[in-house]
C-alpha cells in the first residue's frame, strides 16, 4: 500500500509544477501583450489629427502646409519662393478671383527673408462675357491682404451709382469726379473715363 500511495501522489506532483509553468508563462505573455496594447493605444491618441474648421475652411497658414497639390499656381510659385504664413489667404484669394475666368498673373519679386514680407501680384482677368479687369492683391506676413479690381464699363458712373450699386451708400466724391460707394467690407469707385467709368473695388481682408 505504501508503494502504491507513493506512486500515485508522485505523478500529482510532477503534473503540478509543470501546470505551474504553463500558468506563469501565460501570465508572462499575457501582461506582455497588455502592456505593448496601451503603449500602442497612447501613441495613437497622441498623435495629431487634421480637424476641418467649419467657420474656415482653408487650413490654418500658421499651423498646416497646403500640399502643392492642394493649391492654385500662384499659391504653389509662393510655397517654392518660401511664402507659407500667407499661403491660406493667396490660396483664397486668388481662387476668388479667377474661378470661372481666363487670367494670367504677374509676381513681383519678393525679397528676402519671404516670410516677412509682402508678396504682391497682379492679375489680367477676362470673364466669360469677355470683359477685361485688371487686379492686384497685396498679401502681408500678418495675414491681412488687400485687392483690388479695375474695369471699364461703358455706362456712366452716376448711372451705375443707380442701377448696378443702387444698394449701395454714397461716401462721397473723393475730390471733384470720382464717387466713392459703401458695400461693406468692399468699397466701390467709379471714375470718369470717356463715355464710361471706371469701376475700381477695394477691399481689406484680415
Amino acid at each position: 500500500m505504501a508503494k502504491s500511495s507513493k506512486g500515485i501522489y508522485g505523478k500529482p506532483k510532477k503534473n503540478f509544477k509543470l501546470i505551474s509553468l504553463i500558468i506563469l508563462l501565460l501570465f508572462v505573455c499575457g501582461a506582455s501583450i497588455f502592456l505593448i496594447s496601451n503603449l500602442t493605444g497612447k501613441q495613437k491618441v497622441n498623435e495629431p489629427q487634421a480637424i476641418p474648421n467649419q467657420e474656415n475652411p482653408l487650413p490654418s497658414p500658421q499651423t498646416t502646409q497646403p500640399s502643392a497639390s492642394a493649391t492654385n499656381p500662384i499659391a504653389q510659385a509662393a510655397v517654392k519662393a518660401g511664402v507659407t504664413s500667407s499661403i491660406g489667404r493667396i490660396n483664397q484669394i486668388v481662387k476668388f478671383l479667377t474661378t470661372n475666368n481666363q487670367s494670367g498673373a504677374y509676381m513681383f519679386p519678393i525679397q528676402n527673408p519671404p516670410d516677412e514680407h509682402v508678396f504682391s501680384t497682379s492679375f489680367e482677368i477676362i470673364t466669360p462675357d469677355n470683359a477685361i479687369i485688371y487686379a492686384t492683391a497685396n498679401f502681408f506676413p500678418n495675414q491681412d491682404t488687400v485687392y483690388d479690381t479695375v474695369e471699364y464699363v461703358n455706362k456712366g458712373g452716376e448711372e451705375l451709382e443707380k442701377t448696378v450699386f443702387k444698394d449701395l451708400k454714397r461716401v462721397g466724391i473723393l475730390k471733384k469726379n470720382i464717387i466713392a460707394l459703401d458695400g461693406g467690407a468692399v468699397k466701390i469707385f467709379l471714375m470718369p473715363a470717356g463715355s464710361g467709368c471706371i469701376v475700381i473695388k477695394k477691399e481689406i481682408v484680415q
